[in-house]
């Protein structure tokens, strides 16, 4: 059996199945690092050989990232006869024992387990789990000998996992830290995989090669987009057609509007994604400078949508922002639409964390896989020139000085789609 182990793990892996697990063992770095993997293989060790009548917790940010990251491969690892779930009712078994299954994606995610009596729990991507819940959590863990097993990539040096977690000398924990080249059998396997990867986010410059291919604890800094700003024309097409000069048909065309409130400025932009969510495109946008009344508003709008529709076809899906009025402003978007028959529903966007909107952006474009027409002079503007703030951590500068309304349209139109994008991300 070891044997059998030790030819599945590579050193760094195999260090971390033999040690001596502590309340809090974190595991921390790049992506397609092996820590996911290996921290699921121990995670099933420690459940199994817990007593039968045990109770456990699976957590990530929402239940569609634990599924798409740890549970398939979770079943995989140890066989569908071993390990059991079910998304809808939020639980699972594995070798016989309860494992619940909560997302915590906010804020008021902490009361989803008050009241549970846990012998252990998982957690994955922990920086993306808000502090409130992994509190709540430590004081479920009050089973004998209970502990937590968590994995995450790196986030800012001020985030409350490197404060509370890595840097507290007073807590009993483990920390062990991952990098890209950990991984000697992902390289053995598929050295071509492995090259682009670190290709991709060399150059995506900064942040996220820092942190997810070195594994570092970085401050965010600069120019964000610096790829796309020092080879703009790379990213721009005259028309919407593939690589034989045939028109695309989008598989989805979806529209995102910024009401811009604070600044007088309104924004539509215009996503086009192609088949297998291969490619994502900005085909269209309209900027509404100065003061509009709500129906002005309503009627650039159907202006804007009727034009996207004679050059594209239909308008799949549309989503508007709901900060300050922009919840009044789409429930009258909507009648008017009611009114004039036309076949949309203004839905309320997902706005998400700014840095993984980001993030979903930038390997789009070391992929090769976004583009924006040279019309939309808009956007593109935007893209030269957003920063990050040196006073927020993971957050735009966003003080009127550059257009950051543009960036949150565009964002609106493609967010809701971050899953597929990502699933064709991971997939290569």
């Amino acid at each position: 059996m070891l044997k059998a182990i030790n030819d599945m793990l590579n050193p760094k892996q195999l260090d971390f199945i033999l040690a001596k697990d502590k309340r809090i063992n974190l595991l921390t770095g790049s992506v397609r690092s092996g820590k996911t993997y290996v921290s699921l293989l121990k995670w099933a060790i420690f459940v199994g050989l817990m007593p039968s009548n045990s109770e456990f917790l699976m957590t990530g940010k929402t239940l569609t990232s634990l599924k798409r990251n740890c549970l398939g491969l979770l079943q995989d690892l140890v066989g569908v006869n071993n390990f059991t779930f079910s998304i809808s009712q939020k639980s699972a078994k594995l070798f016989g024992r309860i494992v619940w299954l909560e997302g915590a994606n906010d804020d008021r995610a902490e009361s989803k387990i008050r009241g549970m009596t846990l012998a252990g729990a998982y957690v994955d991507e922990l920086t993306q789990i808000p502090e409130d819940f992994y509190k709540m959590l430590l004081s479920r863990l009050s089973v004998k000998n209970a502990k937590l097993y968590a994995t995450t990539n790196p986030d800012a040096p001020s985030h409350w996992v490197k404060i509370q977690i890595i840097d507290n000398e007073e807590i009993e924990k483990a920390v062990w830290s991952f990098t890209l080249d950990d991984n000697e059998i992902l390289r053995k396997e598929n050295e071509e995989y492995f090259k682009n990867l670190k290709k991709e986010y060399k150059s995506m410059g900064g942040v996220f090669y820092e942190r997810f291919i070195l594994g570092l604890w970085v401050l965010a800094e600069g120019l964000i987009y610096r790829q796309f700003a020092n080879n703009t024309e790379m990213f721009l097409k005259d028309k919407a057609v593939d690589e034989h000069g045939n028109k695309i048909n989008f598989l989805i065309i979806s529209i995102g509007i910024d009401y811009g409130a604070t600044r007088g400025e309104t924004e539509f932009k215009a996503t086009g994604i192609t088949q297998y969510f291969k490619e994502a495109w900005t085909i269209d946008e309209m900027k509404l400078a100065g003061l509009y009344s709500p129906e002005q508003i309503y009627e650039k709008f159907i202006e804007f949508y009727r034009r996207v529709v004679s050059r594209y076809g239909k308008v799949t899906h549309c989503f508007g922002d709901y900060g300050a009025l922009g919840q009044v402003l789409t429930y009258g978007l909507n009648r008017k639409l009611q009114q004039e028959n036309i076949p949309l529903q203004v839905q309320d966007c997902i706005k998400g964390q700014i840095i993984d909107r980001i993030y979903m952006d930038q390997m789009l474009f070391a992929q090769s896989r976004r583009f924006i027409l040279k019309e939309c002079k808009y956007l593109i503007e935007a893209y030269q020139q957003a920063v990050w703030d040196d006073k927020k951590p993971d957050t735009r500068l966003d003080d009127g000085t550059t257009p950051i309304d543009d960036l949150d349209a565009s964002e609106y139109s493609m967010f809701p789609f971050y899953d597929k994008l990502m699933m064709r991300i991971k997939g290569g």
